[in-house]
Protein backbone atom coordinates (compact mmCIF):
# COMPACT_ATOMS: atom_id res chain seq x y z
CA UNK A 1 0.00 0.00 0.00
CA UNK A 2 1.25 3.45 -0.97
CA UNK A 3 1.71 5.92 1.90
CA UNK A 4 -0.45 9.07 1.85
CA UNK A 5 0.89 12.57 1.92
CA UNK A 6 -0.17 12.99 5.51
CA UNK A 7 1.76 9.85 6.51
CA UNK A 8 4.87 11.10 4.70
CA UNK A 9 4.66 14.52 6.33
CA UNK A 10 4.08 13.00 9.73
CA UNK A 11 7.14 10.75 9.35
CA UNK A 12 9.32 13.67 8.21
CA UNK A 13 8.13 15.82 11.13
CA UNK A 14 9.10 13.06 13.59
CA UNK A 15 12.59 12.81 12.08
CA UNK A 16 13.02 16.57 12.30
CA UNK A 17 11.91 16.56 15.98
CA UNK A 18 14.37 13.82 16.86
CA UNK A 19 17.11 15.80 15.13
CA UNK A 20 17.82 13.00 12.74
CA UNK A 21 17.27 15.32 9.86
CA UNK A 22 18.86 18.69 10.29
CA UNK A 23 19.24 19.85 6.78
CA UNK A 24 17.13 18.96 3.87
CA UNK A 25 18.32 19.08 0.39
CA UNK A 26 16.76 21.46 -2.07
CA UNK A 27 14.92 18.65 -3.80
CA UNK A 28 13.38 17.49 -0.55
CA UNK A 29 12.19 20.99 0.23
CA UNK A 30 10.67 21.30 -3.20
CA UNK A 31 8.93 17.96 -2.81
CA UNK A 32 7.61 18.91 0.58
CA UNK A 33 6.46 22.29 -0.77
CA UNK A 34 4.68 20.57 -3.60
CA UNK A 35 3.07 18.18 -1.16
CA UNK A 36 1.84 21.13 0.89
CA UNK A 37 0.52 22.81 -2.24
CA UNK A 38 -1.25 19.63 -3.29
CA UNK A 39 -2.73 19.25 0.19
CA UNK A 40 -3.96 22.86 0.20
CA UNK A 41 -5.39 22.56 -3.31
CA UNK A 42 -7.02 19.25 -2.38
CA UNK A 43 -8.73 20.92 0.58
CA UNK A 44 -9.81 23.82 -1.61
CA UNK A 45 -11.22 21.37 -4.15
CA UNK A 46 -13.07 19.52 -1.35
CA UNK A 47 -14.50 22.85 -0.19
CA UNK A 48 -15.64 23.70 -3.72
CA UNK A 49 -17.35 20.36 -4.40
CA UNK A 50 -20.53 21.09 -2.33
CA UNK A 51 -20.93 24.51 -3.99
CA UNK A 52 -20.43 23.04 -7.44
CA UNK A 53 -22.82 20.17 -6.70
CA UNK A 54 -25.39 22.61 -5.29
CA UNK A 55 -25.15 24.89 -8.35
CA UNK A 56 -25.25 21.99 -10.85
CA UNK A 57 -28.33 20.57 -9.08
CA UNK A 58 -29.92 24.03 -9.06
CA UNK A 59 -29.24 24.42 -12.79
CA UNK A 60 -30.75 21.00 -13.54
CA UNK A 61 -33.83 21.85 -11.44
CA UNK A 62 -34.13 25.25 -13.14
CA UNK A 63 -33.77 23.66 -16.58
CA UNK A 64 -36.58 21.21 -15.73
CA UNK A 65 -38.65 24.14 -14.48
CA UNK A 66 -37.92 26.00 -17.73
CA UNK A 67 -39.20 23.07 -19.79
CA UNK A 68 -42.35 22.81 -17.63
CA UNK A 69 -42.88 26.56 -17.67
CA UNK A 70 -42.43 26.61 -21.46
CA UNK A 71 -45.05 23.89 -21.89
CA UNK A 72 -47.38 25.70 -19.49
CA UNK A 73 -46.71 28.98 -21.27
CA UNK A 74 -47.65 27.39 -24.61
CA UNK A 75 -50.91 26.07 -23.12
CA UNK A 76 -51.71 29.37 -21.47
CA UNK A 77 -50.90 31.29 -24.64
CA UNK A 78 -53.45 29.16 -26.51
CA UNK A 79 -55.99 29.76 -23.73
CA UNK A 80 -55.24 33.49 -23.81
CA UNK A 81 -55.62 33.64 -27.60
CA UNK A 82 -58.92 31.75 -27.37
CA UNK A 83 -60.10 34.09 -24.61
CA UNK A 84 -59.04 37.15 -26.64
CA UNK A 85 -60.93 35.83 -29.66
CA UNK A 86 -64.01 35.17 -27.53
CA UNK A 87 -63.69 38.63 -25.97
CA UNK A 88 -63.56 40.25 -29.42
CA UNK A 89 -66.59 38.19 -30.54
CA UNK A 90 -68.50 39.19 -27.44
CA UNK A 91 -67.46 42.82 -27.85
CA UNK A 92 -68.79 42.76 -31.43
CA UNK A 93 -71.97 41.02 -30.25
CA UNK A 94 -72.34 43.57 -27.44
CA UNK A 95 -71.81 46.43 -29.87
CA UNK A 96 -74.37 44.92 -32.24
CA UNK A 97 -76.83 44.35 -29.38
CA UNK A 98 -76.30 47.92 -28.19
CA UNK A 99 -76.95 49.23 -31.71
CA UNK A 100 -80.04 47.03 -32.00
CA UNK A 101 -81.29 48.20 -28.60
CA UNK A 102 -80.68 51.82 -29.57
CA UNK A 103 -82.54 51.35 -32.86
CA UNK A 104 -85.37 49.50 -31.08
CA UNK A 105 -85.69 52.33 -28.51
CA UNK A 106 -85.74 54.95 -31.24
CA UNK A 107 -88.31 53.01 -33.29
CA UNK A 108 -90.37 52.33 -30.15
CA UNK A 109 -90.46 56.06 -29.32
CA UNK A 110 -91.35 56.89 -32.93
CA UNK A 111 -94.16 54.32 -32.89
CA UNK A 112 -95.28 55.51 -29.48
CA UNK A 113 -95.40 59.06 -30.87
CA UNK A 114 -97.32 57.87 -33.93
CA UNK A 115 -99.76 55.97 -31.71
CA UNK A 116 -100.30 58.98 -29.47
CA UNK A 117 -100.77 61.23 -32.51
CA UNK A 118 -103.27 58.80 -34.06
CA UNK A 119 -105.16 58.49 -30.77
CA UNK A 120 -105.41 62.30 -30.61
CA UNK A 121 -106.56 62.35 -34.24
CA UNK A 122 -109.23 59.73 -33.52
CA UNK A 123 -110.41 61.75 -30.52
CA UNK A 124 -110.45 64.94 -32.59
CA UNK A 125 -112.28 63.28 -35.50
CA UNK A 126 -114.79 61.62 -33.13
CA UNK A 127 -115.63 65.01 -31.61
CA UNK A 128 -115.92 66.54 -35.04
CA UNK A 129 -117.94 63.52 -36.28
CA UNK A 130 -120.32 63.77 -33.34
CA UNK A 131 -120.92 67.46 -34.11
CA UNK A 132 -121.37 66.65 -37.79
CA UNK A 133 -123.70 63.72 -36.96
CA UNK A 134 -125.84 66.04 -34.88
CA UNK A 135 -126.20 68.36 -37.86
CA UNK A 136 -126.65 65.37 -40.19
CA UNK A 137 -129.47 63.91 -38.05
CA UNK A 138 -131.29 67.24 -38.11
CA UNK A 139 -130.64 67.63 -41.82
CA UNK A 140 -131.81 64.06 -42.56
CA UNK A 141 -134.93 64.54 -40.54
CA UNK A 142 -135.68 67.82 -42.29
CA UNK A 143 -134.77 66.41 -45.70
CA UNK A 144 -137.02 63.34 -45.19
CA UNK A 145 -139.94 65.50 -44.12
CA UNK A 146 -139.48 67.97 -46.92
CA UNK A 147 -138.88 65.24 -49.52
CA UNK A 148 -142.00 63.34 -48.37
CA UNK A 149 -144.00 66.57 -48.41
CA UNK A 150 -142.69 67.44 -51.88
CA UNK A 151 -143.49 63.97 -53.27
CA UNK A 152 -146.97 64.11 -51.72
CA UNK A 153 -147.62 67.58 -53.12
CA UNK A 154 -146.38 66.50 -56.57
CA UNK A 155 -148.64 63.46 -56.44
CA UNK A 156 -151.57 65.56 -55.37
CA UNK A 157 -150.93 67.97 -58.20
CA UNK A 158 -150.28 65.13 -60.60
CA UNK A 159 -146.87 66.42 -61.57
CA UNK A 160 -143.66 64.64 -61.55
CA UNK A 161 -140.83 66.46 -59.79
CA UNK A 162 -137.39 64.90 -60.10
CA UNK A 163 -136.30 63.95 -56.56
CA UNK A 164 -133.85 61.16 -57.47
CA UNK A 165 -130.77 63.15 -56.49
CA UNK A 166 -132.27 64.11 -53.11
CA UNK A 167 -133.30 60.46 -52.48
CA UNK A 168 -129.79 59.19 -53.26
CA UNK A 169 -128.19 61.77 -50.95
CA UNK A 170 -130.69 60.89 -48.21
CA UNK A 171 -129.90 57.15 -48.52
CA UNK A 172 -126.17 57.85 -48.36
CA UNK A 173 -126.63 60.11 -45.34
CA UNK A 174 -128.73 57.47 -43.55
CA UNK A 175 -126.05 54.79 -44.18
CA UNK A 176 -123.36 57.01 -42.59
CA UNK A 177 -125.35 57.62 -39.43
Amino acid sequence: MKPTQEQILSAINQLVRKNRITQMSKVSRIDLGLADDVEKLTQQAKDLIPDLTRDIDAIKTSEKNIVQADKLLTKRKAILEKADTKERELARAYESATDNASTAKREFKETEGTLESNEKNVEFYNKRLNKTKGKAVKTRSSLEKKLNALEKAAKDLGVKIPTGDASKVLKKLISLL
